[in-house]
């Protein structure tokens, strides 16, 4: 029986081997929602370089910016019923379908975008981001759009009680509402591209937001209190097609995987240093950048600490994540 199981899997490799050497050259679709400055953008050209090196120009990537394949929902359903082949995608969005994904925004689960790169490839990242294999799609990498802050029209926050009441957009996603109705703002949901005008008619007092998205939508006309609280990361995720990636020949596969993880820390690391280029630019064009103190930014962390408890304490990939921020924090500290 062994040596008949052995005879199979040599008939499988030796199959596995004509295939390979008969591999078609493919090039995939890769949408994305927003313009071509921004850091989602950037992943999209990374990888393209990345995989068509890897492969030796087997696989090459054709990028559509800008919703030229759809919006963020779009994208995502588009990936997984098999109408675009691929996208780099706000994990938000996918949270109503895998809610552990919850846990890459958690506030202050990761510290900093050091820790982001550690961490978007750790054990615990990588048992996440597996679960979409269960809706029809793979997640190949975790990439970063820009840590959030806290962006007001008129009086800066400088103090914790300051947030108290403002009407605050956050993206339309419950979890967020449960973060800032425990920090005391009025959260207010609502869709990203309303947001410049809601600020400047007084809708909106205030916008939680990462610094790239304030340059590119030029938030700054409008608001130019900038406090850096930091609290959350705007994680993205590669995704594919399920059934196109295992589609492919065995080395283009490995060649896309390996792609995927190659560009995550210089991905994650262009964001942190174009982070302090746009606050420059932003002090150049009158903005006022606050710098909370030990005092409000413990505060804020004491008061999104049982929303993070909440959370692990009902899913256990979620705790592990927590427990892996945790555990990689103490290391540095103990360093």
């Amino acid at each position: 029986m062994n040596l008949i199981k052995s005879l199979s899997i040599a008939a499988i490799l030796a199959a596995g081997l004509v295939t390979n050497a008969s591999a078609k050259d493919v090039t995939l679709r890769l949408g994305h929602a927003v313009f071509e400055q921004h850091p989602i953008h950037d992943t999209a050209v990374r990888f393209k370089e990345a995989v068509e090196r890897l492969s030796n120009g087997s696989v090459k990537i054709e990028i559509f910016p800008s919703r030229q394949l759809g919006d963020v929902k779009e994208l995502m359903e588009g990936v997984q019923f098999g109408t675009v082949d691929m996208t780099v995608n706000s994990s938000s969005a996918l949270a109503t379908i895998e809610p552990s994904i919850d846990a890459f925004q958690l506030p202050y689960v990761i510290g900093s975008y050091e820790e982001f790169a550690q961490l978007a490839v750790s054990p615990a990242a990588k048992a996440i981001m597996s679960r979409l294999d269960n809706h029809g799609m793979v997640a190949l990498g975790l990439y970063e759009g820009g840590q959030r802050h806290f962006l007001t029209v008129k009086q800066p926050v400088t103090a914790f009680e300051g947030f108290h009441g403002l009407k605050t957009r956050v993206a339309p996603v419950k979890m967020f509402l449960d973060v800032w109705q425990a920090v005391g703002v009025n959260p207010t949901p609502m869709a990203y591209g309303e947001v410049y005008t809601a600020l400047e008619t007084g809708t909106l007092d205030a916008v939680e937001i990462n610094l790239t998205s304030i340059e590119s939508e030029k938030y700054y006309e409008i608001a130019k209190q900038v406090t850096l609280t930091g609290h959350y990361f705007w994680p993205s995720f590669l995704l594919i097609n399920k059934m196109k990636l295992d589609g492919l020949a065995p080395e283009q596969q490995a060649a896309i995987r390996q792609a995927a993880d190659e560009i995550v820390k210089p991905q994650v690391m262009a964001v942190a240093e174009l982070d302090q280029k746009i606050i420059t630019q932003l002090k150049e064009r009158g903005a006022t950048i606050i710098e909370p103190d030990e005092a409000f930014r413990k505060a804020l962390t004491d008061a999104v600490k049982p929303v993070v408890e909440n959370y692990a304490s009902q899913n256990p990939l979620i705790a592990d994540f927590v427990k892996a921020g945790e555990e990689l924090r103490a290391g540095q500290q103990a360093n």
